[in-house]
C-alpha cells in the first residue's frame, strides 16, 4: 500500500475532497486509478476551493510552491503544495523533462516537418529542458478550465485517458470525474471533447487511438473554378466556435478539417457540406477530396520515415501516433 497515498487522500476529504473507493496501482497505461471494491462506484471530486489558478504555481531547487497571493489558506497551501510535489516526484517531472529533452534534440528536418504540418508549434520547438520549462509542461498536461481560468485540481488529475470514456464533468462546487458503472477496471475519462493522436501527442506527450483525425494545411486550386480550397491545419475546434470555414475574397478557408474517422464516410460528408455551402459540386468535392487524403498520409508517411525506427520514450509516442492517423486517413472512404 502506498501510504503517501492514503495520507494524501486523508488529507484531501478533510479540506472538502471526495475519493470514493479508488486506490492508485499500475495497469495497462501505467499507474492508474482503480476501484478498491469493484461492486461499488468509484468517484472523485475536487472542490473548487482546491483549484488553483496556474499563476500561482512556481518551483524552487526542484521543490513546487504556491505564491502567498493564492487564494488559500496556510493549511489549503500546504496540502495543495504536498499533493503536487507527490505528483512531480512521482515521475510527474521525468515524464515532462523527457518530451521536451526529446523535442530540443529532434533532427532539424523533422523539426520543420512537425512545424509544416501543424502538429507543434514554434514555442514547443524553442522550449528546453530547463526546470521552469518542465514545471510549464508540466501544469499543460494538467489544467482544466473553470469559470474561465485554467486551474489544476488535485487527485483527479491522477486518472488516466481513453478516448471512448466520457470526459470529466465541471460543475459549480468544483471538478469531478464522470459517472461509471462498478466494475473491476481502471478509472478514466476523456481528457478533452476534440482530440486526434498528434493533438494527444502534442499536448500530453503520449499516443493513443482516437476517434479523428485532422488534416494538414494546404492550398488547392480548383481546375475552372474562381475559387481556392485552403486549410488552416488546426488539429480541432474550440468549443465556442461556431463556424470552421469562411470565404475570403477567392478562398475558402477550412479552420480544421477531419481526414480520417472511425465513422470512414464522414471526413468526406464533412467536406462535401463544406464546400456546398460555397457552391461547390459534389462532383468537386469527389475529385478534391481523394487529394486532400493522399497528401495527408504522404506527410505522415514522410515523418515515419524520417523518424527511421519506433525507437523508445518520447520518441515510440510520436511514432505510434502518426501510425494511428495513418491508419485511420488509410480507412476513409469517399463517396
Amino acid at each position: 500500500m502506498d501510504t503517501d497515498f492514503q495520507d494524501l487522500l486523508e488529507r484531501f476529504a478533510a479540506f472538502g475532497g471526495i475519493a470514493e473507493n479508488i486506490c492508485l496501482r499500475n495497469g495497462a497505461l501505467g499507474r492508474g486509478i482503480f476501484p478498491i471494491d469493484p461492486s461499488r462506484r468509484a468517484k472523485i471530486m475536487t472542490p473548487k476551493s482546491l483549484l488553483i489558478n496556474r499563476e500561482y504555481i512556481g518551483i524552487r531547487h526542484d521543490e513546487i510552491y504556491i505564491n502567498e497571493v493564492s487564494q488559500f489558506s496556510a493549511k489549503e497551501k500546504e496540502f495543495v503544495e504536498f499533493y503536487y510535489n507527490y505528483a512531480w516526484s512521482r515521475n510527474g517531472n521525468i515524464h515532462s523533462a523527457e518530451f521536451l529533452n526529446y523535442i530540443s534534440t529532434l533532427p532539424e528536418s523533422v523539426r520543420s516537418q512537425l512545424l509544416c504540418c501543424g502538429f507543434v508549434d514554434q514555442d514547443l520547438l524553442d522550449a528546453s529542458p530547463d526546470e521552469d520549462s518542465v514545471l510549464k509542461r508540466f501544469i499543460d498536461e494538467r489544467v482544466v478550465t473553470f469559470k474561465g481560468n485554467s486551474v489544476l485540481a488535485s487527485v483527479w488529475d491522477l486518472v488516466n485517458h481513453c478516448s471512448f470514456a466520457p470526459p470529466l464533468r465541471i460543475a459549480p462546487y468544483g471538478v469531478e470525474t464522470p459517472p461509471i458503472e462498478p466494475g473491476p477496471g481502471e478509472l478514466l475519462f476523456k481528457y478533452s471533447g476534440r482530440n486526434s493522436p498528434m493533438s494527444m501527442w502534442r499536448k500530453y506527450g503520449f499516443a493513443c487511438r482516437c476517434i479523428v483525425a485532422y488534416s494538414i494545411p494546404f492550398k488547392i486550386n480548383i481546375s475552372n473554378q474562381s475559387l481556392n480550397v485552403s486549410c488552416y491545419g488546426r488539429l480541432g475546434l474550440d468549443s465556442k466556435e461556431k463556424k470552421g470555414f469562411s470565404i475570403e475574397g477567392d478562398t475558402l478557408s477550412i479552420k480544421s478539417l477531419p481526414v480520417g474517422c472511425l465513422s470512414i464516410g464522414l471526413p468526406f460528408e464533412n467536406f462535401k457540406s463544406i464546400l456546398s455551402s460555397a457552391g461547390l459540386s459534389t462532383d468537386v468535392a469527389k475529385r478534391l477530396f481523394p487529394k486532400v487524403r493522399e497528401l495527408n498520409l504522404k506527410s505522415r508517411s514522410d515523418l515515419v520515415d524520417n523518424l527511421q525506427e519506433a525507437g523508445l520514450g518520447a520518441k515510440a509516442e510520436l511514432y505510434k501516433a502518426l501510425m494511428y492517423e495513418i491508419e485511420l486517413i488509410g480507412s476513409s472512404s469517399f463517396g
